[in-house]
């Protein structure tokens, strides 16, 4: 923006350099005429007058003058640049996550997550959940079994896109999650297992979670689950939109879109 206003300050100049010309050329046609009688020298006058007036004239309407803002230019750069400073940004990510780790701890203690009385931090760096706790920090990955990785997970999924509705962030508000009762369920399960008790109840509260987020942002975001586990509570079986089963032909991708068998 500062070249673009240097550069038409320069034509400026360029143009007043030419009207000093034409001014210099009327002021030695003035001396040429102080040796003619004065009625052509008057007439001449007049005359130069009203085309340097023309000319004045014509160039204000081709061109209207440019007001100068270099300065107020330059200040608001500053300004910018100083926004956008490592310090700066640095302060700012220290602070959004300050907020965002408060929503972690709350949706884990909710959960009834391992270290959930802790201080937890979301890492950027290494992209993981970190418990502060008096023996040291502790890693998501040293936080016990898979249901705590489960809801670690889900926890900071739903608290980065409650920051991201709730401050108008261009982040798509859509979250997609794929079987998160697999953790319940043995290696080599074939999809027939019934879910123990507990683990039912430790599922229900994950989805009670997320419908408390979806409450809470009222309409901002879409999670879409894709399970293949069937629970008869409200929480769950109120929000299902389709059940594909083998045994009854019915799946993702139709079997009569199949034109082929598989070796």
């Amino acid at each position: 923006m500062i070249s673009d206003e240097e550069g038409r300050l320069q034509e400026i100049r360029s143009q007043l350099a030419r009207n000093q010309e034409e001014i210099n050329e009327v002021t030695a046609a003035f001396r040429a005429l102080n040796r003619e009688p004065d009625d052509v020298r008057r007439a001449a006058i007049v005359q130069g007058r009203i085309s340097l007036y023309l000319d004045t004239a014509a160039q204000l309407a081709i061109g209207p003058r440019v007001e100068d803002r270099t300065e107020e230019l330059r200040t608001r750069i500053a300004e910018l640049e100083t926004l956008l400073s490592e310090d700066a940004q640095g302060d700012r990510l220290t602070s959004f996550l300050s907020l965002i780790n408060q929503e972690i701890r709350s949706k884990a203690q909710e959960l009834e997550l391992e270290h959930s009385s802790s201080m937890l931090r979301l890492d950027v760096n290494r992209l993981t959940v970190v418990a502060d706790t008096p023996d040291g920090p502790v890693p998501l990955k040293d936080m016990g079994s898979g249901d705590n990785h489960l809801g670690y997970h889900v926890a900071t999924l739903l608290s980065l896109h409650e920051w991201f509705a709730e401050n108008d962030n261009p982040v798509p508000g859509v979250l997609i999650l794929d079987q998160p009762s697999q953790v319940y369920f043995p290696p080599d399960h074939v999809g027939e297992e019934v879910l123990e008790s507990d683990d039912r109840i430790l599922l229900l509260n994950i989805f009670k979670a997320i419908h408390r987020t979806l409450r809470r942002l009222d309409g901002k975001l879409q999670v879409i689950v894709m399970e293949h586990a069937d629970l008869e509570d409200p929480a769950f079986s109120d929000h299902v939109e389709h059940r594909w089963r083998r045994r009854d032909g019915q799946a993702l991708v139709p079997a009569a879109w199949i034109t082929s068998e598989a070796d």
